[in-house]
């Protein structure tokens, strides 16, 4: 060989050695691009998610029309499902773990792993492990079904793991409307309990009620106010691990401090009743004194069973009474 071809052939030897030790051959077992093809292009194709581990928990998002559901009982939330697709779609492969790490990654993903299977109709288009982060935080270790390499996946320009996309908890996933009744509002109510002048009701045909009397309401005023309903939300649900949990039937039997009632077109009612969070030491006045109520937030039990704490901030549009109104009476 000349003198010219040998840097040539240890150039090329050396690129063949790293590319190896980069991306084993899929004759070894170790490479094959199958084991990271986790992404789905065509993620409206997609009509149902089931996440499930051994814990058993198992959440199964369904597709109905445009809108996605939980479990089979409630309608999802938007912005979860929505990051979701967006992980499906635009995951990638970041690393594949050197071998001496993969008997601890495998055993991780078989005791603490979230079996995800995403199907579009009855066909089931891919099926995956989805363990915990890398080191680096900066990936997420994932197990395609069929194989015994796991890789270490991430979404480009997205600095974090995506293993907290694939939660399990069902009121999380859930809506956070308090409303979320897809017929036509014709009537609602608002009893404030603390400041009775201030309740008011109202119907699709624009008649306005006040504890004095009756006043028309504006076409606005009353547009805004449906739309306050149906975009209400709360800031999280209350469940068996919180602390007051055990205390909800007790607050039950108590006077709300607000009441509002919803009618739908189909004959349906909703309601939400609200209840003043205790103050403490925490809950302070812009004088100092220590408040006996927290002014910002609310316990909310709900007709269909929901349990939830409010903000007063998030509910600012619906919150509104006669006085805030300002019709004038007939």
């Amino acid at each position: 060989m000349t003198s010219y071809w040998k840097p040539v052939a240890l150039s090329i030897t050396l690129i063949a050695v790293i590319l190896w030790w980069l991306f084993p051959s899929a004759n070894d077992g170790l490479y094959d691009e199958g084991m990271h093809n986790f992404a789905i292009e065509d993620t409206s194709a997609i009509t149902s998610i089931m996440i499930w581990d051994r814990s058993p928990d198992t959440v199964i998002l369904r597709k109905h029309g445009q809108k996605w559901e939980v479990n089979g009982l409630h309608p999802a939330r938007k912005g979860a499902v929505d990051e979701i697709l967006e992980t499906l779609y635009r995951i990638r492969l970041r690393s594949i773990p050197q071998q001496a790490a993969v008997k601890n990654i495998l055993t991780q993903l078989a005791v603490h792993g979230k079996q995800v299977t995403i199907y579009a109709g009855d066909q089931v288009v891919k099926q995956f492990q989805v363990g915990s982060e890398t080191m680096d935080m900066l990936g997420t270790y994932m197990l395609m079904q069929g194989y015994s390499q796991p890789v270490a996946t991430h979404i480009p320009g997205f600095n974090g793991f995506l293993s907290s996309r694939f939660f399990l908890r069902e009121d999380l996933w859930r809506s956070r409307n308090l409303f979320p009744h897809s017929s036509a509002i014709v009537g609602m109510s608002i009893l404030y309990s603390e400041n009775p002048q201030g309740s008011f009701s109202m119907n699709d045909q624009k008649q306005f009620t006040t504890i004095s009397g009756l006043s028309m309401i504006n076409g606005m005023a009353s547009q805004a106010m449906m739309k306050a309903i149906q975009s209400a939300k709360y800031e999280g649900m209350i469940i068996p691990s919180d602390k007051v949990w055990n205390k909800l039937d007790s607050i039950g039997k108590t006077r709300p401090a607000i009441l509002i009632e919803v009618s739908y077109g189909d004959g349906s009612q909703a309601s939400m009743s609200c209840y003043h969070v205790p103050g403490g030491e925490d809950i302070i006045a812009a004088d100092g004194t220590i408040l006996e109520h927290d002014p910002d937030r609310f316990y909310a039990l709900l007709s269909d069973g929901r349990s939830a704490l409010v903000q007063r901030y998030g509910l600012q549009h619906l919150l509104k009474t006669s006085l805030d109104l300002g019709f004038p009476m007939q």
